[in-house]
């Protein structure tokens, strides 16, 4: 299960879950907001609306289940009543493992949406919070997501790996999000005019453009070493990897755990 604050956060991961989609596993991507206020011409409802059509087209894609809490975008906060819908969400899976943002980062709903996971990694598993739902009977290992900020700490890679063989099809799953990428993204950053007219011209820039580096999974130098004891000397021509930093929130995970969970 991949928990992210918008739709499109949970493909920071996509390569790995299509690696995992492939050997039979299910893959959930639920987002703590509704996208409402992710554009700077189409508002409310209507770019809501948008933004559910789009991850119903990554849903059909690639198999993975979709769910968007009604939650407004930019107004997350990690109370009670916003943890208790992620403890529902969780239960009703529920997920051996679950992907999240770090707790230090630029975006509040970013922020936001890591405290309600880890204020969830216990009371998930107490049966008089959220009664409702029965509760888990063991925790779901939690890690984090790559991010590129550096204080207080920066993302520090538990296990790392390749996804030169699903990085087009991830960056596919990107080119779904067409109000994001190439419109309100751009906006935001000035760069209207550099994004192509046809969808393929789109596209191809999307993989290559050094503005959308975060999004293709570029191989950080830092990340040579983790990936060079995982896959030897074959390391040194990866292009593209993901990886996770492990929370210590949640279930217990060794390297033995780790390596069963993800075998490649």
């Amino acid at each position: 299960m991949v928990i992210g604050a918008h739709p499109d956060d949970c493909e920071k991961v996509g390569g790995i879950c299509l690696k995992l989609i492939a050997l039979g596993h299910k893959v959930k991507f639920l987002t703590a907001t509704n996208g409402c206020s992710g554009h700077h011409e189409t508002m409310g409802g209507a770019i809501t609306a948008r933004r559910r059509g789009e991850t119903e087209r990554v849903s059909a894609m690639t198999g993975v289940e979709y769910e968007m809490l009604d939650n407004n975008d930019g107004y997350l906060v990690p109370g009670l009543a916003e943890r208790g819908m992620i403890i529902a969400a969780i239960r009703k899976w529920p997920p051996d493992f679950i992907f999240t943002h770090r707790p230090c980062d630029y975006h509040p709903d970013h922020r936001a949406a890591s405290v309600l996971v880890q204020d969830s990694s216990y009371m998930a598993r107490v049966p008089n919070v959220c009664p409702t739902v029965p509760p888990l009977r063991r925790s779901p290992i939690i890690a984090y997501m790559p991010d590129t900020f550096r204080k207080p700490c920066p993302f520090a890679p538990t296990m790392a790996f390749s996804i030169d063989d699903v990085y087009e099809d991830k960056m596919w799953m990107y080119h779904q999000y067409k109000s994001q990428f190439y419109e309100w993204l751009p906006w935001v950053d000035g760069m209207s005019g550099e994004v192509p007219e046809s969808d393929e011209e789109r596209f191809e820039w999307l993989k290559r453009s050094e503005w959308a580096a975060p999004f293709q999974s570029r191989k950080p130098d830092e990340w040579d070493g983790i990936l060079r004891e995982r896959y030897g000397e074959k390391a040194a021509g990866i292009k593209h990897a993901e990886a996770f930093e492990l929370c210590e929130y949640g279930g217990a995970a060794s390297e033995e755990t780790l390596n069963v969970m993800f075998p490649f």
